[in-house]
């Protein structure tokens, strides 16, 4: 599986070669929301954020999963609706600027995968996020989700 990496330069190049033909630049999705809420934390700067990563998207061509996430302040069960809910308002936003709806996938993973510290206010606002993974295939995607959906099962 070749899995592109968010704003890092990804290359296939053959050793003692300089020429790279399937090189990208990825560009890196992070959209912040409010507090135990589907409204972004400031609407015009997540706009602009879709905005540049639909234009990405389109012009590269790749399969996209959007995941949804929240902090710690509600039920799993509850912040596991919240973090799909955020996720499918991304894609539909990426959708709607013209991003082929069948490279887009989206799911939440609720309270379950913290990139920051859930026990200070930094890190709980930070928690509130959807970003995006990026995959050359449609099977690298759903190999991909495949994996995440075990590893939720296995933390719940």
């Amino acid at each position: 599986m070749k899995k592109l990496g968010l704003a890092s330069l990804i290359c296939s190049i053959a050793i003692n070669s300089a020429v790279a033909d399937d090189c990208i630049m990825a560009k890196e999705l992070n959209v912040q929301f409010k507090n135990d809420a589907t409204i972004y934390q400031d609407k015009e700067t997540e706009l602009k954020e879709i905005k540049a990563f639909a234009d990405f998207a389109k012009q590269t061509d790749v399969y996209v999963l959007i995941e949804g996430h929240t902090n710690k302040l509600s039920s799993v069960s509850h912040n596991q609706t919240l973090s799909t809910k955020r996720a499918q308002k991304v894609k539909n936003e990426l959708i709607n600027l013209g991003v082929n709806r069948s490279h887009i996938t989206s799911m939440g993973f609720g309270e379950l995968l913290p990139l920051y510290d859930n026990e200070t206010q930094e890190g709980l606002s930070k928690n509130r996020r959807c970003i995006a993974e990026i995959f050359n295939t449609k099977e690298e995607l759903q190999s991909y989700i495949q994996e995440q959906q075990k590893k939720l099962q296995a933390k719940q």
